[in-house]
C-alpha cells in the first residue's frame, strides 16, 4: 500500500484496511522501501482500531548479523527495539557462527523480559533457522512460516513438519506474480486445502496473516485490491476447519 498507485496518506492507509474488514495488521520496522513513516505507524494502526500481529525487521542489511563489525552491532540494536519481530536470518551461502548464536540469544533474554516474540522467517535459510531454534531454548524465540517462499525455494521440504512446534506466525501469499511469490491467496498453484490444514496441524492457534503485495494488481483500486485480499482471507480461514 506504499508505492505506485497505491501510495495513501498514512492514517487513510490503516483507516482502509479497518474498512475492509481485517482485525489486524503486519508493520514493517525500517525506512527501506520508502517507509519513513515506520515510527508512527504502531499509533497510527491502533488508532484505525487494528492489532499489530507482528512487525518485519530491516531485510535489507540481514547478513550483518553474523559480522563482528559496527554494522553487525548496528542491525543487532536495531532488531532490539523491534516489537514482536519477524526476522530473515542470512541465507544458506552464509553459515550461522557463534556470534551469531551469542546475538540471537541475546535478543532472546531481551524479549522474554519485554514479552515479545523473535519469529525466524523461511527463505532459502533452513539450515540457519534450524541451528538457532534447536540452540536457543526460549519461549520468544521461533518460526515465522511463510507459505510462498516454502513452495518458491523449497517446495519438496514439509517444513511444518519440521518446524511446527515452533511456529508463532504466518506469511500467506501465494505463488503467482512478477517475483513468482507474494500473489493473493487462491490467485496461484498453491494447494491451499493442503496448506492449511497441515497449518492447523501444527496447533498454531493465530491470525490467518496475508502478505500479498499489489505488483501484480495495478488494475485494481486500493479498495478493490484489499477487498479482495480479506475475501482471500476469509476463505482461508474455513480450509483451517
Amino acid at each position: 500500500m506504499s508505492n505506485g498507485r497505491y501510495e495513501l496518506p498514512n492514517k487513510e492507509r490503516y483507516q482502509l484496511i479497518k474498512e475492509s474488514g481485517f482485525d489486524g495488521v503486519l508493520l514493517w520496522w525500517s525506512e527501506g522501501f520508502g517507509r519513513n513513516y515506520y515510527l508512527d505507524a504502531p499509533e497510527m494502526a491502533r488508532e484505525a482500531g487494528l492489532f499489530i500481529e507482528n512487525i518485519h525487521t530491516p531485510v535489507q542489511n540481514q547478513d550483518h548479523i553474523w559480522q563482528d563489525n559496527l554494522d553487525g552491532e548496528a542491525l543487532f540494536d536495531c532488531y532490539l527495539k523491534c516489537p514482536t519481530m519477524v526476522v530473515h536470518l542470512p541465507n544458506e551461502k552464509k553459515p550461522y557462527n557463534q556470534l551469531g548464536l551469542d546475538r540471537i540469544k541475546r535478543m532472546a533474554d531481551k524479549a522474554e523480559q519485554l514479552g515479545i516474540k523473535v519469529a525466524l522467517e523461511n527463505l532459502q535459510n533452513l539450515s540457519n533457522i534450524s541451528y538457532m531454534l534447536e540452540q536457543v531454548d526460549s519461549p520468544s524465540i521461533g518460526f515465522c512460516y511463510d507459505c510462498g517462499h516454502h513452495y518458491h525455494y523449497y517446495p519438496d521440504k514439509d517444513l511444518l513438519s519440521m518446524y511446527g512446534s515452533w511456529l508463532m506466525a504466518l506469511h500467506l501469499h501465494d505463488d503467482n506474480g512478477s517475483y513468482g511469490m507474494h500473489g493473493l491467496s487462491l490467485d496461484g498453484t498453491i494447494d491451499w486445502t493442503i496448506a492449511m490444514k497441515n497449518i492447523e496441524k501444527t496447533g498454531y492457534t493465530g491470525p490467518t496473516a496475508i502478505e500479498a503485495m499489489y505488483w501484480d494488481y495495478e488494475d485494481l483500486t486500493a479498495r478493490e485490491f484489499l477487498h479482495r485480499a480479506y475475501e482471500s482471507g476469509k476463505k482461508l480461514e474455513t480450509l483451517r476447519n
